[in-house]
């Protein structure tokens, strides 16, 4: 592991690479009727695609370009709301400090802001208090945004339908049946949509870009985006930059923090960041598919790497709590003087 604040920022160097992501066709694990040959190529895909790159499309997941065209069109009329509307679900007025509206600029990574606004949306739990992400969930009103509420609540229920065919998918590929069971039940999730105003050109990148370079903390991310090229960037093994432009129809996925521990580190939680330059406001939603909150995340048996001690069992919902709240700094804030660096997989 090594020192968190030796960790060179990834944001705004390298140069762009010729590579490109594969593709999965995840559609033999959604169709009870598919062959056993079907289910083992889609898993020896997926199993090449998480090795090598930890990035990949995906098609075959069963809803229509239509339905996630509309999709982004709600994320869309979300950012066009006049502010007021937007600010009176901030973060900050929810009840555990993380549900709502940021500002551009009130998301930060690695001690830089973001070019971003977004609305963070998790599960509400039965019980809503102030404690870490047990609050209950802001919504924008349904006379400003009629269906939204319930369009995308709906949306997360057939996200998690796609991320449990996942992991029958590397449960294939892998073994330890037994996890990515447990991997199917109960499953938490988080739902970002977020806007990306284009950059300036005369913006200074080293002040911060559209989306700083991370990993992600759980399981998959599915990510949903218009159409804009040139924004989403992936790094490759060479450490240049893999353009990941939208495909219609299809899904950009990423292994998160959990499958990369479970794995020890032989499925990739890859870095990637966001420029944006275009012309054009643009909206994503990324999907989280995660664990329960209560699962105990240790290195698989048979996976921890040579030379190395295996990761200290740790929650799923803790390790989330540890990350999250290091995200959000209000614009009238002075921002941290260390980067919020993910010290579980971070690799140099």
């Amino acid at each position: 592991m090594p020192d968190i604040e030796m960790l060179k920022d990834r944001s705004a160097e390298g140069s762009v690479s010729t590579e490109r992501l594969p593709i999965v066709d995840i559609s033999p694990y959604l169709d009870p009727s598919s062959s056993e040959e079907a289910r083992k190529v889609a898993s020896q895909t997926l199993d090449k695609a998480c090795r090598e790159f930890g990035f990949f499309y995906v098609t075959g997941h069963g809803l229509t370009p239509e339905y996630m065209k509309d999709l982004l069109k709600l994320g869309h009329k979300f950012f066009e709301q006049p502010q007021e509307k937007k600010d009176s679900i901030h973060i900050f007025k929810s009840m555990d400090r993380v549900r709502g509206y940021q500002k551009i600029g009130e998301n930060v990574t690695y001690a830089k802001r973001d070019q971003q606004e977004a609305l963070d949306i998790y599960p509400e739990p039965e019980n809503p208090s102030t404690a870490q992400l047990e609050g209950s969930q802001l919504w924008p009103s349904e006379n400003d945004l009629p269906g939204f509420k319930d369009t995308l609540l709906d949306y997360t229920e057939k996200m998690k339908k796609i991320g449990h065919a996942f992991m029958r998918a590397m449960c294939d590929a892998l073994g330890h049946k037994e996890m990515f069971d447990q991997l199917q039940d109960d499953n938490y999730w988080v739902l970002r949509v977020i806007g990306y105003p284009p950059l300036p050109e005369e913006y200074d990148l080293d002040k911060g870009i559209s989306c700083g370079a991370h990993t992600d903390y759980g399981c998959l991310t599915f990510l949903l985006a218009d159409d804009t090229p040139g924004a989403l960037q992936v790094e490759s093994k060479d450490g240049s930059w893999i353009p990941a432009d939208p495909i219609p129809g299809a899904y950009v996925v990423n292994i998160g923090d959990i499958i990369d521990t479970l794995t020890g580190h032989q499925y990739k939680s890859t870095y990637h960041r966001v420029i944006h330059r275009g012309s054009n406001y643009r909206v994503s939603m990324p999907f989280f598919f995660e664990p329960k909150r209560d699962q105990v995340i240790r290195t698989l048996p048979g996976m921890v790497p040579a030379g190395e001690k295996a990761v200290e069992p740790f929650t799923y919902f803790d390790h989330l709590k540890r990350m999250i709240y290091n995200h959000f700094v209000s614009n009238d804030e002075a921002l941290p003087e260390k980067p919020n660096a993910n010290a579980l997989t971070q690799r140099g």
